[in-house]
């Protein structure tokens, strides 16, 4: 389907969304207050969910109206419309965009099995998998364009960590040098090409590593863990999340590009990060960290739903009301 590219209206509905603080000194002492402003839906969308950045203004996500869903990216000077994903008119999960404004994600195939997608223009295509593959997802991309995400072959066969490199056009290559026959799932990847995977036993245990160049290298807990999990990885700095083995729950960490290991407070996850330092993810409610330390609460209060936060500092997010969803866009300012 031809996409189209539509004006933004002149002036966007702000938002009031004054920060829940962290109710500590820290809160008076917050450099800025946190406020969303809404997206454009246009003529004919009713819904729509913001999810990723693109690192210069840009939100990707989905629309919804009265017929399939279509793949968005929100730019300051308007809307670009990539239409419906060719082998999944609904259950569309938009996982990434990066600065040239390809999309990546996936789609549900039928019941059970998925197929992944890259925007190439204004429209949407679907990846190259091998012939009689059972299911494919796309998780992330850089702005070279290296898209990496996880394949399994056959029905009841483990996952496998991929890469569908931008200089080998129409190839997907499985990454080498993993330890274990494990479930594997490449969850990140870095400019540098850096690798975030996930290897995961058969009861859902996780470890984390970094990959490059078939060299994987462990994530290492600030505390002994049952379960280490790496979920964004930027400028060699990654976010996620660990298990504590003494059963305290899910504690939210961060790793700085030596490997070293850290707590952030507050926090059950980290989902995303941005390359000055600038942390997303789940306490009670969605929590931001700057530099490892805790920042601002998003309000709770309609269902709130964080993606990946952009270089440029703004976080999409999206709202859940009576099973109907607005796409916003938080800033510190």
């Amino acid at each position: 389907m031809r996409a189209a590219r539509l004006a933004l209206p002149a002036v966007l509905a702000a938002v009031a969304a004054v920060v829940v603080g962290p109710g500590t000194a820290a809160a008076a002492e917050a450099a800025c207050t946190w406020k969303a402003t809404a997206l454009p839906l246009p003529a004919g969308m009713t819904q729509g969910r913001a999810i990723a950045a693109d690192n210069q203004g840009g939100h990707a996500g989905i629309m919804m109206g009265s017929g399939p869903e279509r793949v968005v990216l929100w730019k300051p000077d308007g809307v670009v419309d990539y239409g419906q994903v060719p082998f999944a008119p609904y259950l569309v999960t938009v996982a990434d965009v990066n600065r040239s404004g390809t999309v990546v994600g996936h789609g549900l195939r039928t019941m059970y099995t998925y197929g992944p997608f890259r925007s190439v223009g204004t429209r949407i295509e679907a990846l190259p998998v091998p012939e009689g593959t059972y299911s494919a997802t796309a998780k992330a991309v850089n702005d070279r364009g290296d898209i990496v995400g996880q394949y399994v072959r056959k029905l009841g066969e483990r996952g496998r960590a991929v890469m569908w490199p931008v200089d080998r056009p129409g190839q997907m290559v499985e990454l080498t040098g993993l330890p274990g026959t494990d479930t594997m799932v490449a969850n990140d990847i870095d400019e540098d090409g850096t690798v975030l995977v996930d290897v995961v036993t058969s009861n859902g245990s996780p470890t984390g590593y970094r990959w490059r160049d078939g060299v994987a290298t462990k994530l290492v807990p600030p505390v002994a863990s049952k379960d280490v999990s790496g979920e964004a990885i930027s400028a060699g700095r990654v976010v996620g999340w660990i298990s504590p083995a003494d059963g305290s729950g899910l504690r939210a960490v961060q790793w700085d590009a030596a490997g070293k290991a850290s707590l952030l407070p507050d926090g059950r996850s980290a989902q995303s990060v941005n390359r000055d330092g600038l942390a997303v993810g789940a306490g009670a409610s969605t929590v931001i960290w700057r530099n490892g330390k805790l920042e601002a609460k998003l309000p709770s209060s309609p269902q709130l739903f964080a993606g990946k936060v952009g270089d440029d500092g703004g976080v999409p997010v999206y709202t859940r009301t009576n099973n109907k969803d607005t796409p916003l866009v938080y800033r510190c300012g």
